[in-house]
């Protein structure tokens, strides 16, 4: 019983700790997104400390460079994120923007009917994130014309021929294009690990009890 205690106790702590983590990520997230945006113009940004920052760039649409990324959902309906580059005004760099949310057809031999752009530089904003390179990592041969299992920033350089900011701009701005951008989470999901410490400290609480019943027994007897 007393090893079960400290096993519960140790354990509660670390969902505890691993509760206090999520939820202080969160709010410096959203605290961050209230920011004034930061403009991306020509110079390389550190993608670093752009991270979950607001931004804002300029630029001019490459559609032709557009791609799908598979595999994306939204309530439960099967589709793809739109990732299109943007030419930055004034200079030969692109960022890459992940437009929203687009639903796939019936068929998956069939491709959607992208929401056409403006061909003048428009101003974009959204949330500057960095790309998760340990799950965009796969083979030349997995793409199938624009559509894309996963992205990674130096296969789409090497498959473009463009310069690339380091980030990736996750559109927040209303265009009217009827694409999704559901980015922002609506909690830090620190309720669930407070809930595994809670059960852990009632185990841990049992067993305790438990421990002084069986103490208590012994000097029964013992007596």
């Amino acid at each position: 019983m007393l090893a079960l205690f400290a096993v519960a106790i140790s354990i509660g702590s670390l969902q505890q700790e691993r509760a206090e983590q999520k939820q202080s990520a969160f709010d410096r997230t959203q605290s961050a997104r209230n920011r004034t945006p930061i403009n991306i113009g020509a110079a390389q940004v550190n993608a670093v400390l752009l991270d979950q920052q607001p931004a804002a760039v300029r630029g001019r649409w490459l559609v032709e460079k557009s791609i799908l990324i598979d595999n994306k959902s939204h309530n439960g309906i099967v589709g793809y994120h739109l990732v299109t580059p943007l030419r930055i005004e004034g200079a030969s760099i692109c960022i890459l923007v992940n437009r929203g949310w687009i639903a796939a057809p019936r068929l998956r031999s069939e491709l959607p009917a992208l929401p056409a752009v403006a061909e003048t530089a428009v101003d974009v904003k959204g949330i500057a994130r960095l790309p998760p390179f340990k799950a965009f990592e796969l083979a030349p041969d997995q793409a199938q014309g624009m559509v894309w299992q996963n992205l990674a920033l130096e296969r789409f350089k090497a498959w473009s021929g463009l310069q690339l900011q380091p980030v990736i701009l996750l559109q927040t701005d209303a265009a009217g294009d009827g694409l999704v951008r559901d980015w922002l989470p609506s909690e830090s999901g620190a309720l669930k690990h407070w809930g595994f410490a809670f059960v852990w400290y009632l185990t841990a609480a049992a067993a305790a009890v438990a421990a002084l019943f069986s103490f208590a027994e012994r000097r029964n007897h013992e007596a």
